[in-house]
């Protein structure tokens, strides 16, 4: 559940507002002058979402590499490694031009 308090609130009762987002597992919406500024959750759900997020990473990462086996799995290793190499001094070059 996600709630919102104004930073002044956050001020006046910083226990009071951790404990909400600790114990009652509440995500904490800081609002100043009225935006949106900061989030207040607790560590076990801050893990949770960086697990989430690394999991969909791992997975994409999954589905690329099922990709790519499959459009180059007729393409010679050196081929391959000669592409790679290419674009990796492609991509230095460019970044030593730009400012």
């Amino acid at each position: 559940m996600t709630v919102s308090i104004p930073i002044s609130e956050l001020k006046q009762r910083t226990g009071l507002v951790v404990s909400r987002a600790v114990e009652h597992r509440e995500d904490i919406v800081i609002e100043k002058y009225g935006r949106d500024y900061a989030v207040l959750l607790s560590a076990q759900r801050y893990q949770d979402l960086i697990g989430a997020a690394k999991n969909r990473v791992r997975q994409r990462l999954r589905e690329t590499q099922d990709v790519v086996y499959a459009a180059t799995e007729k393409i010679p290793f050196d081929e391959i490694d000669e592409i790679v190499q290419g674009a990796i001094e492609t991509s230095r070059r460019e970044r030593t031009i730009q400012p």
